[in-house]
């Protein structure tokens, strides 16, 4: 037993000193190693086994040994970096968007629905099915290819405005809307086969908003995409300028593959322009739907400071790696 309880608490020293470097290494995220950027993606796992190691040590450990007080101040110091960033996904801090309080003019609402729905994914049925019971006026589908086109075929009587981008390179885009298009750009930002859309939506109301749509790549190596890892995330500054320049109410939408944590400023290169509507509400964790143990926030909006937020929901799985995301915004005069 004694041989037991040994083994067991090597393997916490280990599991803590692993999770406070990690913490500690994390604060990199903006270096040239991938490995680094990698580590802010799992800030709420880190957090909890921080919690989790410091609670046993704690009441466990013999605190005459001075070993032991330097394991027990690492996990306060990866306990409070984690807590930094994780704070603003919480109710403790204020929401960047604030809440839209009734009456609400229905000319003014923009209902939308995200959903990467995984190349691979052979479930087209329990996305339809959701966007049935939820009614979005705009579908933002991602990773969409010609299999995922022609079944979503059905959807265009009821949102005859569209666009569809397929490639097979996992980065297809198909957005569907119940409102008219007024224009509609397919760009490539960074690379020729990562498209975005940007487009001019007319609301009931006759009044016009931006809507950008994007799905830049994660900080990992992907053959003939480009690579985050010792290279600069350009796809959402060069949006962050448009959104400078433009005068209209604005709504970027998508799998950012990035977590953000608050982090819209300086990933957009912009200042007070563009909030987070997840910020002061909850994480929302819409990857990974295939494993309760790695998730994290990587589907977002944004929207300028002319928007005040309804709801925000994450829908059931659909057969992604993805949880789909639905948001209901309230155009404000």
């Amino acid at each position: 037993m004694e041989k037991f309880k040994k083994i067991l608490k090597i393997i916490i020293y280990v599991i803590a000193v692993f999770t406070v470097l990690c913490s500690m290494f994390s604060l990199f995220r903006n270096a040239e190693i991938r490995y680094f950027k990698m580590l802010d993606f799992p800030r709420i796992q880190l957090f909890i086994i921080s919690l989790i190691c410091f609670a046993i040590l704690i009441f466990t450990i013999n605190k005459r040994n001075w070993y032991n007080y330097i394991i027990l101040i690492g996990l306060l110091i990866s306990i409070t970096i984690n807590s930094v960033f994780l704070i603003n996904y919480t109710p403790l801090v204020a929401s960047q968007v604030p809440l839209a309080k009734s009456p609400f003019d229905n000319n003014n609402q923009l209902h939308l629905l995200l959903a990467n729905v995984k190349m691979s994914n052979k479930n087209a049925k329990s996305l339809i099915n959701l966007i049935s019971i939820n009614d979005p006026d705009i579908i933002l589908a991602m990773e969409t290819d010609s299999w995922w086109n022609n079944k979503l075929k059905v959807l265009e009587n009821t949102y005859p405005y569209f666009q569809l981008k397929t490639n097979e390179a996992v980065y297809g885009m198909s957005l569907y809307s119940k409102f008219p298009i007024k224009e509609m750009n397919i760009e490539y930002l960074n690379n020729k086969n990562v498209p975005s859309f940007q487009s001019t939506i007319t609301l009931p109301s006759n009044k016009e908003i931006a809507l950008h749509c994007l799905h830049p790549v994660p900080p990992s190596h992907f053959k003939d995409l480009p690579d985050n890892a010792n290279q600069e995330e350009n796809a959402l500054k060069k949006i962050g300028k448009r959104v400078q320049n433009s005068k209209l109410p604005t709504v970027i939408a998508g799998d950012l593959n990035d977590v953000v944590w608050s982090y819209v400023d300086n990933l957009t290169n912009t200042k007070n322009l563009l909030f987070d509507v997840r910020a002061g509400r909850g994480f929302y964790n819409s990857f990974s739907a295939r494993n309760i143990f790695m998730r994290w926030p990587l589907d977002h909006v944004f929207v300028t400071k002319e928007f005040q937020l309804k709801k925000i929901k994450r829908l059931s799985k659909i057969g992604s790696d993805h949880f789909p995301i639905y948001i209901e915004l309230a155009l404000i005069d």
